[in-house]
C-alpha cells in the first residue's frame, strides 16, 4: 500500500539514499563550531551532552507525528500537503512560509561555511578582488566568486544528477559520520587527560545545572532540523512508509553522536597551559588561529595533519550533504506550494524522473544573492532558524493530534499535544531575551525575524487578494497567529535595541543615542502601520467574505424550503390527479361491463356515461402531464425566473377541467362542490392556462384539505367590467391599448377551526401568490368568525376571440 509506483519515477531512493538525506541536512558546519561557540561555554561537556541527548527523543516524539502522517498521506509535499489536508490552506501558508526560510538560511549556512573552512585550513588563498565589510565580517570578490560557484555547481547537480546525487550523498553521510567517529577514537586513544570533562557544567556562567542543560535543550530544534526534510518529496521512497520511523531513529542516533562526539574530542584535547576545559573556553576571545577552535586544535595537536585531513573531510561532507538535501527538501516544498497557487505555476512542472527541476534552479537564483551579505548577515538568519522550525513543528505536532481524535487513537493524541507543547517551548523559550542561559538573540536577528513575519504577512495578503479558488482567509486563529508574529517580533527587536544601546548613555551622554532609538523608533512605526493597513484589509475582505457567505447559505437554505415545499405540493396534485384518473377509468370500466350484459343496442344514457369518463380522462391526463412537466422548473420556480406562455384559453371550460379533477375526492368526503361560471360575459383570454389551472388547484386541494366532512366549497370566476392595458408598440403609431377585463376567482369554503391558523401558512398558499404576482394580481384571504374562509384571486387579462381556442381530440367529440 506504502510503495511508490515505479512507474512514476524514474530514480526511487533506498533505506540508505533516506538516511543519509535526513541525517546530512540535519548535520553541517555548526556541528564542529559549536562546542567551543555554545555548548561548552553554557553548559559544560556533560551537560551539553545530556541535552542534546533529551533533545534527540524530543526528536523522536516530533518524528513519530510526521511519521505516521507520512504514511497516512503519500504526498511529496510534506508537512506543507499535512497542514494543508487538516487544518487548511491558511495555516499550509504559515507553515509552508516557516519551512521555506528555515531550509534555506541552513542552505546558506553551508554555502557561505565553505569559504570559512579554506580561511581556517588554507588561508586567504580566496581573499581578493573587491573588499568590504558586513557587520564585521569581511567580504572579498574571490570568496563570493568561490561561494558562487558552490551554488551553482551543487544546484546544477541536484537539477540535473537524476541517480548519481542520492549515491554521492550517501557516501558524503558515511563520511561524515565515519569521520567524527574515527577522530573520536582517535583522539581517545592519544589523549592524555582523559578526566578533561570535568567539571561537567559550565561554572562560570552562572544558573543550576538544570537551567544550563535547559538552555541547550532549546536549541534542539536547530541542531536537528532538516532530519524531517525526507517527508518532502516522500513518493520516492523505494520502501514501505512503515519503515520512516524506525529511519528517524537511526538519524536521530547519528544527529547525537555527531553533535555529541566533537564536545568530548574538543575537551580531550586542550593546551598544555591550561588547568581545565573551563580555563581554555574562557580564554578563547584572546586567541588566534587554530588554538581558537578548540575542535580543530584538539585534533591537530593529537592526530596531526593526518587528523586535520579527516577532520576537514568529515565536515565538507557535512556542508555538502546539508546543501544536497536542502536542495531537494526545499525544491518539494515550492512544488507543493506552487501546486496551490501560492507560487508561479512553473515551479510546480517537474522531469520526469520526478525532479521538480524550475524549483530547484529557482532556489539556485535566489540564492546567488546571499554570499553578497557576508556570513555574519547569514549567521543572524540561521539564530532564527529555531523559531521558524518550531512553528512547523508546532503544525505538525497538531496534525497529528487532531488527526488521532479523529481516528480515536489515545497514544497519537498524547503524542501530538506533547510534541505541540514542547515546540511552543521551543518557539518561547529562545525568543524571549535572558529566560535561559546564552539563549538571546542578536539585535540584528530579531529585526530579521520582524522582516520575515512582514514579509510573510504581504505576501499572504496578495495570495488571500488573488485567490480565485476560495483557499484562503477562512481561518481566523492563523490570522491572528501572523498578526502575533508580527507585532511579537518587531517589539522584541525594538527592546532588544535599546537594551543594547543603552549602556552608551552612561558612556557618552543622550546625544550619543538619540539618533540611533530615534531611527529604531520610526522603522517600529513604519513595521506597526505596514502591519495594521495589510492586516486590516485581510480581515476587512474576511468579513465582506463572511457576510455574502452567509447571505448564500440563506438564499440556499432558502431555496431548498422552497424545493421541498414545493415538490410536497407537487406530490399532493399528482396523487389528486393519479386518483381522479383511477376514478373515471373505474367509471368507464364499470360502464363497460354493463354494457357486456345488455343484449342489442347500448342505450345512450350508457355511452354518453362511457364517453363522459373517457373525456375526463383525458382532461386529467393533460393536467397531469402538466404537472410532470412543471416538475422540471422547479429552478425557475425556486429562483423566481418562471416564464409565463399566454395563449388563448376559455376560462369557463377551463374551470369545468378542473371541477372534473375533483368531483369524484368530493364525493367521497361528502362535500357540497358547486363550480359557478355563469357570471362570464367574455371567457376567452389571453393567459397562461397551465398556471391558471395551477392556482385552482392549489386552491381547491386547500380547501379540499381543511374543509371537515359534509362541508361545503363553492368556486367561482365572475367578470367585473373592462379595463385598457397600454401596450409598447414600436410601429409608427408608437403607444396602442388593447381591450382587456377584470376578473376575479373565488374559492370559498368553511375551514376547521384548529388548522386555520395554518392556512395562511401552506406553501400551495406561496406558490398562488407567487403566480399571481407573475400575472401582476392580486392575492386575499378573509376568513370570518364562523370559520368561513375565501380566498380570491384578481386579475386583468387580454380578451381573444373564440377561433383562437383549441380543444382537445375528446373535448370536440364531446
Amino acid at each position: 500500500m506504502n510503495t511508490p509506483q515505479e512507474t512514476n519515477k524514474g530514480h526511487l531512493l533506498t533505506l540508505l539514499n533516506v538516511w543519509g538525506l535526513s541525517f546530512g541536512c540535519a548535520v553541517g558546519w555548526g556541528a564542529f563550531m559549536l562546542p567551543g561557540n555554545l555548548f561548552l561555554p553554557n553548559a559544560g561537556p556533560v551537560g551539553s551532552i545530556l541535552a542534546i541527548i533529551l533533545g534527540g527523543l524530543i526528536m523522536l516524539i516530533i518524528g513519530s507525528n510526521f511519521c505516521m502522517l507520512a504514511g497516512k498521506m503519500q504526498d511529496s509535499g510534506g508537512f506543507f500537503a499535512y497542514t494543508r489536508e487538516i487544518m487548511g490552506h491558511d495555516h499550509a501558508f504559515l507553515a509552508g512560509w516557516a519551512l521555506i526560510i528555515t531550509y534555506l538560511s541552513i542552505m546558506w549556512a553551508n554555502a557561505t561555511a565553505v569559504i570559512v573552512l579554506v580561511r581556517f585550513t588554507i588561508g586567504d588563498v580566496l581573499q581578493w578582488g573587491f573588499h568590504y565589510q558586513v557587520a564585521g565580517f569581511d567580504v572579498y570578490g574571490g570568496e563570493i566568486i568561490a561561494t558562487w560557484g558552490v551554488i551553482i555547481l551543487f544546484g546544477l547537480f541536484s537539477a540535473f544528477g537524476g541517480g548519481i546525487k542520492q549515491a554521492a550523498n550517501t557516501i558524503l553521510a558515511f563520511i561524515l559520520i565515519g569521520g567524527i567517529v574515527i577522530l573520536f577514537c582517535g583522539v581517545l586513544a592519544m589523549s592524555p587527560q582523559h578526566a578533561s570533562f570535568y567539571p561537567a557544567f559550565a561554572p562560570d556562567v552562572g544558573g543550576t545545572p538544570f537551567l544550563q542543560l535547559l538552555s541547550i535543550l532549546m536549541v534542539a530544534p536547530w541542531m536537528f532540523f532538516g532530519y524531517e526534510s525526507i517527508t518532502h518529496g516522500s513518493q520516492q521512497f523505494h520502501f514501505p512508509t512503515q519503515y520512516m520511523f524506525p529511519l528517524i531513529i537511526a538519524t536521530v542516533v547519528s544527529t547525537v553522536l555527531a553533535y555529541c562526539l566533537p564536545i568530548a574530542i574538543a575537551v580531550m584535547g586542550i593546551p598544555p597551559e591550561y588547568h581545565g576545559w573551563n580555563e581554555y573556553i574562557n580564554n578563547l576571545g584572546n586567541l588566534e588561529g587554530l588554538k581558537a577552535l578548540p575542535l580543530f586544535y584538539s585534533v591537530k595537536s593529537l592526530l596531526g595533519s593526518t587528523g586535520l585531513g579527516i577532520l576537514t573531510a568529515a565536515i565538507l561532507a557535512g556542508i555538502l550533504t546539508g546543501i544536497i538535501g536542502l536542495y531537494r527538501g526545499a525544491s518539494y516544498l515550492l512544488q507543493a506550494m506552487a501546486q496551490d497557487n501560492l507560487l508561479p505555476a512553473a515551479i510546480a512542472e517537474e522531469t520526469k524522473d520526478g525532479t521538480p527541476r524550475n524549483a530547484i534552479i529557482s532556489i539556485m537564483i535566489v540564492s546567488l544573492l546571499i554570499p553578497l551579505l557576508g556570513r555574519t548577515a547569514i549567521v543572524w538568519l540561521v539564530d532564527a532558524i529555531t523559531i521558524s522550525g518550531s512553528i512547523a513543528y508546532a503544525y505538525v505536532s497538531l496534525c497529528r493530534y487532531r488527526e488521532a481524535t479523529v481516528s480515536k487513537d489515545s497514544a497519537g493524541k498524547f503524542l501530538g499535544i506533547t510534541g505541540f507543547i514542547i515546540s511552543i517551548f521551543f518557539f518561547f523559550c529562545p525568543i524571549i531575551p535572558n529566560l535561559l542561559i546564552g539563549t538571546t538573540l542578536n539585535t540584528e536577528s530579531y529585526l530579521l525575524l520582524a522582516v520575515w513575519s512582514i514579509i510573510g504577512l504581504i505576501y499572504y495578503w496578495y495570495i488571500f487578494k488573488h485567490d480565485k479558488h476560495d483557499h484562503f482567509g477562512k481561518s481566523f486563529s492563523m490570522c491572528t497567529v501572523l498578526l502575533f508574529l508580527n507585532f511579537f517580533t518587531s517589539s522584541l527587536w525594538l527592546r532588544q535595541m535599546m537594551v543594547t544601546k543603552l549602556p552608551l548613555l552612561r558612556q557618552s551622554g543622550y546625544a550619543a543615542i538619540h539618533e540611533v532609538l530615534n531611527t529604531s523608533s520610526i522603522i517600529q512605526i513604519v513595521i506597526i502601520i505596514l502591519i495594521l493597513v495589510f492586516m486590516g484589509d485581510i480581515f476587512t475582505i474576511m468579513r465582506q467574505r463572511e457576510y455574502q457567505l452567509n447571505i448564500k447559505v440563506q438564499e440556499e437554505q432558502h431555496t431548498s424550503q422552497v424545493r421541498n415545499s414545493f415538490l410536497i405540493g407537487m406530490t399532493h396534485d399528482i396523487g389528486l390527479m393519479m386518483q381522479s384518473i383511477m376514478s373515471y377509468v373505474r367509471l368507464a370500466r364499470n360502464t363497460g361491463k354493463e354494457y357486456e350484459t345488455i343484449q342489442g343496442n347500448c342505450p345512450q344514457d350508457r355511452l354518453d356515461s362511457l364517453w363522459q369518463a373517457l373525456r375526463h380522462t383525458d382532461s386529467v391526463s393533460h393536467h397531469f402531464l402538466n404537472l410532470v412537466r412543471e416538475m422540471g422548473l422547479v429552478e425557475q420556480i425556486t429562483s423566481n425566473h418562471l416564464v409565463l406562455y399566454p395563449r388563448a384559453t376559455d376560462i369557463h371550460y377551463s374551470l369545468q377541467q378542473v371541477k372534473n379533477i375533483f368531483v369524484i375526492q368530493m364525493q367521497d368526503k361528502n362535500l357540497d362542490f358547486q363550480v359557478d361560471s355563469s357570471q362570464l360575459d367574455n371567457s376567452y383570454v389571453y393567459c397562461d392556462e397551465n398556471r391558471i389551472q395551477r392556482m385552482l388547484l392549489n386552491l381547491i386541494s386547500l380547501a379540499y384539505d381543511v374543509s371537515p366532512m359534509g362541508g361545503k366549497i363553492s368556486v367561482s370566476v365572475t367578470q367585473k367590467g373592462f379595463a385598457h392595458r397600454r401596450l409598447e408598440n414600436k410601429g409608427e403609431l408608437g403607444v396602442s391599448s388593447r381591450l382587456c377585463a377584470d376578473y376575479e376567482l373565488k374559492v370559498n369554503f368553511t375551514a376547521d377551526k384548529e388548522r386555520m391558523d395554518k392556512l395562511s401558512m401552506d406553501q400551495r398558499i406561496s406558490i398562488t401568490k407567487h403566480l399571481v404576482s407573475l400575472m401582476e394580481g392580486t392575492f386575499n384571504i378573509e376568513s370570518s368568525p364562523a370559520a368561513q374562509t375565501e380566498m380570491s384571486i384578481q386579475l386583468t387579462l387580454n380578451l381573444a376571440k373564440q377561433s383562437a381556442v383549441s380543444y382537445t381530440k375528446y373535448e370536440s367529440m364531446a
